[in-house]
């Protein structure tokens, strides 16, 4: 008789390699219903019973599907209970939430998660919180990541431990192996329907792309480009400590939102490493904004060659200006509200200085258009209703425009404080004007007026393009 697949030796060397779990710790294993956080869950607790640490299962409802969200919450609960294990289940509306911020819908429900996530583990006393991402989830993120021009940092990929208390049992595990393992086990699961919705594009990478470099390239793909992020973070870790202890060497002074760095010292650095002392500097300087592009850094290289005064302006609100042997990086001091306005083609685009970025205009034919596809930076108008002239602007007295969905006027004023934009930041965000009527507060809502109907003959898309995505 064959014997029955078992994946536990190999997720117990995972947790003994990282050393994620210890005995007397109390873990939130992070359950979605689905086949990975499921078998984790199994896994744990089948562990536990020898190895002397507790479970708690929470489980966040984000109200995104209806009854199949409920059906998961019920399932997460049922499954738990079989096997003897604490609970705790909250329901949260993610699109509720999300209204009137920029992040797209999947990194509102990823942040409103994590902060679910360690609200519970204090709430319990655990220590540790446990993620069901496997194998060929980091492949998905490394290749994701790829695709987007993202640097060493971001194809190290899933990290096994982050800030301690984040494991992830199952991250050597393939997919197959957790499905071997759950049907020779019986262990029930639900499956969650958006996984198929090509709109995203992780999904479009795990059901298309991925099996395509499987088959046709590469067919263990996904163990190589796990071993790929396995080596490219622990080199990353290596760098960060080399980049920390030298740029303290070159470091002259700090105080909130500036930091001061000797030019000649950094010269003397390899040019890999002024990049990531630069980076990291900029991080010192505006810990809430994460990060520059590569451009921004190789215009910052420049700027330590230029003439003592020269100045170069970065998003996100700093600045950095070279001062004889010295590069003072910092959040810029508030100027007094000024207003600007730039002409926007019909087809084309437009550079936004002010607010460091570009809007790329085109038409298309209605159907070519799926309206699923918007995000807070790419939305679709009717074109025929789009009057001239078309205007991107920051916002003017008195102004105000009819949000999409609130079945009514309201001053932009009491828009952006209902969405928690402060004061100083509303002069800031750009506005898509047709005619003299604000067609789209960027980064929050279109104008009902200027919706896509049925009707609808021709589409004016609008996107946007932040400076740092490079």
């Amino acid at each position: 008789m064959k014997a029955k697949p078992d994946i536990s030796p190999k997720v117990g060397q995972t947790i003994r390699q990282y050393q994620m779990l210890h005995p007397g710790e109390k873990v939130v294993v992070a359950a979605s219903g689905g086949i990975d956080s499921t078998v984790l869950l199994h896994l744990l607790h089948r562990f536990s019973e020898r190895q002397g640490y507790s479970l708690h299962v929470a489980h966040l409802n984000h109200m995104l599907r209806g009854e199949e969200s409920q059906r998961d919450a019920d399932f997460v609960r049922d499954y738990a209970c079989q096997l003897g294990v604490e609970t705790t289940i909250r329901s949260v509306s993610v699109k509720g939430v999300r209204r009137g911020k920029s992040d797209s819908l999947q990194e509102t429900a990823r942040q409103i998660r994590y902060a679910f996530l360690k609200e519970v583990a204090k709430e319990v006393g655990a220590s540790k919180i446990a993620l069901g991402h496997t194998r060929d989830d980091q492949a998905e993120t490394v290749l994701l990541n790829l695709l987007r021009g993202a640097g060493r940092p971001g194809l190290r990929g899933i990290p096994p431990v982050r800030e301690g208390r984040f494991i992830r049992p199952l991250i050597e595990t393939i997919r197959e192996e957790i499905e071997g393992y759950a049907q020779a086990n019986q262990i029930p699961f639900v499956s969650d329907s958006s996984n198929l919705k090509v709109a995203y594009l992780r999904n479009r990478i795990r059901l298309h792309l991925l099996p395509l470099l499987r088959q046709e390239y590469n067919p263990q793909l996904s163990e190589t480009l796990a071993a790929i992020a396995s080596i490219l973070g622990e080199e990353e870790d290596l760098l960060e400590s080399l980049t920390s202890a030298r740029l303290s060497s070159i470091l002259l002074e700090q105080e909130e939102g500036q930091v001061a760095l000797s030019i000649p010292g950094l010269l003397q650095e390899p040019i890999a490493l002024q990049r990531r002392i630069l980076m990291a500097t900029a991080r010192m300087a505006a810990p809430s904004y994460p990060h520059l592009s590569h451009r921004h850094i190789f215009s910052l290289q420049e700027l330590l060659l230029a003439q003592s005064g020269s100045r170069l302006t970065l998003p996100g609100g700093m600045e950095a200006f070279k001062d004889y042997d010295r590069l003072l990086l910092g959040t810029r001091k508030r100027s007094p509200f000024r207003a600007w306005e730039h002409p926007l083609p019909i087809k084309g685009e437009v550079q936004v200085p002010e607010a460091a970025l570009r809007i790329k205009m085109e038409i298309l034919r209605r159907q070519e258009v799926h309206l699923e596809e918007s995000t807070p930076y790419r939305v679709f108008f009717d074109a025929d209703r789009a009057r001239p002239p078309l205007l991107v602007r920051n916002r003017r007295s008195g102004d105000y425009f009819y949000p999409l969905g609130m079945g009514g006027k309201k001053k932009l004023k009491e828009f952006l404080i209902d969405a928690k934009v402060s004061r100083g930041e509303r002069e800031e965000i750009p506005l898509l004007v047709f005619g003299a009527e604000i067609a789209w507060v960027i980064g929050f809502r279109i104008d009902e007026r200027y919706r896509v109907r049925e009707e609808t003959q021709k589409v004016l898309a609008a996107e946007v393009i932040r400076d740092e995505d490079g």
